[in-house]
């Protein structure tokens, strides 16, 4: 049975006094989001808003774990999710005895903000600074989650709130939740179904790479959404539908366009590197994404909103606004409150008045919630006598149903159990015509005679030397020459190959002089002059992959060893198997091929490894351990010839039925003898191999033994059964 709860019903828990919140948009109703697989309830307490969230979907001691494993997490801005206490009968046995259903139940911060599927969903508009910001920050926080070894694991945008657009001061402007999927090293992974998303590569994504996909396209819709057209082709609740991934479709050459019309060629080049991806390994590490973003002073001028022309009719939004204005200098915030959320649910979604309305929704709610705890402290402080203590009560209408504010039905959570309540902030009333600060020019560029759209491929293997690849776009016949640079690293000039047009540039690198360690991003400079944006990166390895065939069940290749970390392989100094042993190598590490050659063998540079001193190694490993593909087949087990023995069967039922005829065949019986077993009735082998036993009763059942001349036993002729009336016939083999 689902949880079930009331308005202001007290939840006890590690001693302190939670109250059931109210639902903002629903009168009557406790404010309790339903998800897929969890219903995650609002709670407040003296110390601010905590979210329960009550699972269905896994209710195991590993949740346990998990948290602990996490709390280290929550120190890093946007994952302050991480600080979590899950509840079990061992801890909480009174609360559990009277809820049942909250074992394993998690209580965590709840993080203010609108999740960024809200802004898909409802078309919200953000200026170009805001979805810089935006980018920038989930780039930060993801490169945070790689370089520790870790992953989100269902990166979508459901899980991706943004507290920085209700909050400036926050401490990170995006913020990641549902962590139960997060794992890594040092991070068990919980043992649920994968995840559906429209985010996720069309191949399997495995170890650190799960998250380079989807993340990135969480980052290209953030940096494209200012534009008008990305708004209006966007999906449902991402701006790609699963049917779009890596296809030519039209939303994905509107967000190109939009991409390179305004960031420049980097970001677009970026979405041209996934869409030509074939699997999660060769997507960008995260990390490259803070080195592609353009930076803060890139962000277009916002240029003051245009005055609204006054209308014949009076503007009925314009009308609420003012009413709402006025209500609250009257002193009656709350109808204030309903009058701007009726404006904002009027105002189209392209509107320079909707920003304002949000944030001021916003700061009335914390101002109204921040009123009633102190006027409820007081009133108890008036009635409840010293040394009692006091109970706060606290009322909280958080999230219009509307707008930035609305929350959809994912398992959200969201402000710490231990979180300072906020003072309350004036209150600040959006204008009709709101004004920006225009955000400095960024430094001119040189005019150039030529253009460039697009690079491909933009990645280039340099163990295949002489590399070609294409530049389009327009004015290039103008260009007479072409070079590569990067710093720290020699020009390298390209030869520019016949057939180039004025629209297609076709460059080759006919000799790379320079010693490349990885995958370095080069500009590209014509005629002289860099081309903004526009870079081609070498890599000096194949593929990226990861560890897969270090198993248990393969120790009987001799190849997998065990430590206290667990089991791991070795690389050779050279590929073969006498070769010096050296570094470790793990399941999940990540490595760069660097040659495939000879066969059966990768010569590979370790990527990431548990061990972060083991980076940059190199060496040579069999294939299998890396792909778990091919491996040898166990040996097949030797086993040693069986002696010769006689092997019986009954011939036919044609003796006299006092007697048994035994024939043997295939061995020298001379000497040979045999007796029937219990009785005193016995013959002997004569030179034909025919011995005839008699004395028996009609159809007697017996066994007999045939022994050797020494007397002893023969092999196979031990106990052998029979009856009269029967011939048996032996074979010595």
């Amino acid at each position: 049975m689902p949880f079930q709860v009331n308005i202001d019903e007290q939840l006890i828990i590690e001693g302190t006094s939670y109250y059931v919140c109210a639902h903002p948009a629903i009168p009557g109703y406790p404010f309790i989001q339903e998800g897929q697989s969890s219903r995650v309830v609002q709670l407040r307490s003296t110390s601010g808003f905590v979210a329960l969230k009550v699972q269905s979907q896994l209710r195991d001691q590993a949740l346990c774990t998990h948290a602990l494993q996490l709390q280290p997490l929550s120190a890093i801005p946007g994952l302050q999710a991480a600080r979590r206490l899950v509840l079990t009968a061992a801890d909480q046995p009174a609360l559990i005895r009277t809820y049942p259903e909250l074992e394993y139940a998690i209580l965590m911060p709840w993080v203010h903000g609108p999740p960024w599927q809200e802004l898909i969903r409802y078309r919200r508009p953000l200026t170009p600074s805001q979805c810089l910001n935006l980018a920038h920050a989930l780039a930060d926080v993801l490169v945070n989650l790689e370089q520790r070894g870790l992953v989100h694991g269902d990166l979508q945008s459901a899980n991706v709130m943004l507290p920085g657009l209700i909050d400036l001061g926050a401490a990170a402007s995006v913020a990641l939740v549902d962590l139960e999927t997060v794992h890594g090293a040092g991070v068990l992974r919980l043992p649920l179904p994968p995840p559906v998303s429209p985010y996720l590569h069309p191949a399997p994504a495995q170890g650190l790479m799960a998250d380079r996909f989807s993340g990135a396209l969480l980052i290209l819709e953030l940096l494209g959404w200012c534009d008008e057209n990305v708004r209006n082709a966007a999906a449902d609740n991402s701006f790609f539908s699963a049917a779009d991934l890596l296809q030519p479709t039209e939303r994905y050459h509107i967000l190109r366009e939009a991409l390179a019309r305004r960031w420049g060629l980097g970001p677009a080049q970026m979405l041209d590197r996934l869409w030509q991806s074939t699997s999660p390994s060769m997507c960008p590490p995260l990390k490259d994404w803070q080195a592609i973003l353009p930076s803060p002073t890139m962000a277009p001028v916002e240029e003051p909103s245009p005055s609204l022309p006054t209308p014949s009719l009076p503007d009925p939004v314009a009308q609420l606004m003012t009413r709402a204005s006025t209500l609250y200098d009257q002193g009656q915030p709350y109808q204030a409150l309903n009058e701007y959320r009726s404006a904002l649910e009027r105002l189209p979604a392209h509107d320079p008045r909707v920003g304002e309305v949000m944030q001021t929704i916003d700061t009335l709610e914390r101002q109204l919630s921040q009123s009633t705890i102190t006027k409820q402290r007081s009133d108890l402080n008036m009635a409840v006598p010293v040394g009692i203590g006091v109970v706060i009560i606290v009322l909280l209408a958080l999230a219009s149903a509307i707008g930035l504010n609305r929350v959809p039905p994912s398992d959200l959570v969201v402000t710490s159990p231990t979180a300072v309540v906020e003072p309350a902030t004036p209150l600040v009333t959006p204008s009709p015509t709101p004004t920006m600060t225009p955000s400095p020019l960024p430094s001119p560029s040189p005019v150039l005679a030529f253009r460039v759209d697009r690079i491909m491929p933009t990645e280039l293997f340099t163990g295949a030397i002489p590399l070609e690849f294409t530049v389009q776009g327009a004015g290039l016949s103008t260009v007479r020459t072409a070079t590569l640079r990067a710093a720290g690293y020699e020009p390298i000039a390209l030869t520019i190959i016949a057939g180039s047009s004025d629209s297609e540039l076709r460059l080759r690198l006919a000799n790379l002089k320079t010693s490349l360690a990885g995958a370095i991003p080069f500009t590209l400079e014509l005629n002289g002059t860099p081309v903004p944006g526009a870079a081609v990166t070498l890599r000096d390895f194949v593929s990226i992959r990861t560890v897969a065939g270090v198993r248990a069940e393969y120790r009987y290749t001799g190849r997998i060893e065990e430590d206290g970390q667990g089991l791991f392989s070795r690389l050779y100094a050279e590929p073969v198997a006498t070769s010096s042993l050296t570094d470790p190598i793990r399941n999940g590490d990540e490595v760069e091929v660097l040659s495939d050659q000879p066969a059966g063998w990768y010569r590979i540079r370790i990527r990431t490894s548990s061990d972060q001193n083991l980076a940059g190694r190199s060496g040579y490993i069999e294939r299998w351990l890396i792909d778990n593909i091919d491996v040898p087949p166990p040996p097949t087990p030797t086993v040693p010839p069986e002696p010769p023995r006689l092997r019986f069967r009954k011939l036919s039922e044609t003796e006299d039925s006092r007697c048994v005829l035994i024939q043997i065949r295939g061995v020298d019986t001379s000497g040979w003898s045999v007796s029937v077993d219990g009785l005193r009735l016995g013959a002997v082998f004569d030179a034909s191999g025919d011995a005839r036993i008699c004395g028996l009763r009609p159809r007697q059942e017996v066994t007999f033994t045939v022994r050797d001349e020494q007397g002893a036993p023969v092999r196979g002729g031990v106990g052998v059964p029979t009856r009269g009336n029967d011939v048996m016939f032996a074979e010595w083999r």
